[in-house]
């Protein structure tokens, strides 16, 4: 049966949310945690969270355990769980600053942000970024080439019926790219939610699944389950690298959203020292030199760094207008928008 609008991972946002759970797979834990080891919320892939914790271990001696999390699901446990976590690592600018407007973050000047450029910083201290990148659409040239279609390179080539069950997108409330996704089209459309809406209403008549987590839109590609994704640029790239040779990345010409993927300290921390030293190191040149060794595709923010030939370049991508608080304020709106005029629509079919 042909499928004529996206299917959900999550049949149920606001449950989800409230348990934070996750599907085997999605949510993992690095080794036994001790009641002295720093304790990391993770928002990247996998085997980056696994190993630049280890590598901070290894070069500061200081004991972490991380749990990977989408930002969706970090923002609940901050606030169902508290002292669960010392600090937040990963996942985009905009989230870190809604959970400070909760109450659940600590502001930190690291000595280390001074040496990045400005728009890495958050002017308080709420957060600093460790690495960016940008939505772009992470196609298969098999399926492609099945369906008769050239890979998309704007907003409306996502609406082409040649597409119709074949798009894969992150779910808005448990992936921060998700939401990236509808504040990029916020800006595309000049704060017109009405405009959001319709367009989000024509792709979901495309879409086969949205999917729980950032990456996984992009292994539905490799694996042929979907022709595209809306996916980090990093992600696409990642994927390319662990073997889906057909992946293909292309960017929206009238410009796309980006993400500062950024650090910040839990509010009342039971490691705070040590979670000043883990804020400190991952904005140094030293760890972001390991960027390479992960590998991870995204840009390190340090200046200092040299970036891979292999890293998409930033520079290069047209992009739409930015504004993390503006992004962090209509984040709400928004993704209740998405849930009850997107969501509940696809449920009912």
């Amino acid at each position: 049966m042909k499928k004529t609008s996206f299917s959900l991972v999550v049949a149920a946002t606001g449950l989800l949310l409230a348990s934070c759970s996750a599907p085997s797979g999605q949510e993992s834990a690095h080794q036994t945690s001790g009641d002295g080891d720093l304790k990391i919320a993770c928002s990247q892939q996998e085997i980056f969270c696994q190993k630049m914790t280890d590598n901070f271990t290894q070069a500061t001696g200081i004991k972490a355990t991380y749990v990977r999390l989408g930002s969706g699901e970090v923002l609940a446990r901050l606030k169902t769980n508290k002292g669960e976590f010392d600090v937040w690592s990963g996942g985009q600018a905009e989230n870190h600053i809604v959970a400070h407007k909760d109450g659940n973050i600590e502001p930190y000047v690291s000595p280390n942000a001074a040496k990045l450029p400005s728009e890495y910083n958050d002017p308080d201290g709420v957060w600093s970024g460790f690495y960016t990148d940008s939505i772009g659409f992470c196609s298969s040239k098999d399926e492609l080439a099945r369906l008769g279609a050239d890979a998309p390179k704007s907003w409306d080539d996502l609406l082409d019926p040649k597409f119709e069950g074949k798009i894969s997108m992150p779910h808005p409330a448990t992936a921060g790219v998700g939401y990236m996704v509808l504040y990029t089209l916020n800006q595309k459309f000049g704060g017109d939610e009405g405009k959001v809406l319709d367009y989000m209403q024509k792709l979901n008549k495309n879409g086969v699944q949205y999917s729980k987590s950032a990456a996984t839109s992009t292994q539905m590609v490799g694996r042929g389950e979907a022709a595209v994704g809306i996916a980090l640029d990093s992600d696409c790239a990642q994927a390319q690298h662990e073997g889906f040779g057909s992946l293909e990345n292309t960017y929206p010409e009238g410009g796309t959203g980006f993400e500062v993927g950024s650090v910040s300290i839990v509010k009342g921390a039971k490691h705070m020292d040590q979670a000043k030293k883990y804020f400190d190191w991952i904005l140094s040149k030293e760890a972001q030199e390991k960027f390479a060794e992960v590998p991870s595709f995204a840009a390190p923010t340090n200046p200092e760094v040299t970036i891979g030939s292999d890293v998409p370049d930033q520079t290069k991508v047209s992009k739409v207008s930015w504004n993390v608080a503006d992004a962090a304020g209509k984040r709400q709106d928004l993704n209740t928008l998405f849930e009850e005029k997107i969501q509940k629509a696809s449920e009912a079919k």
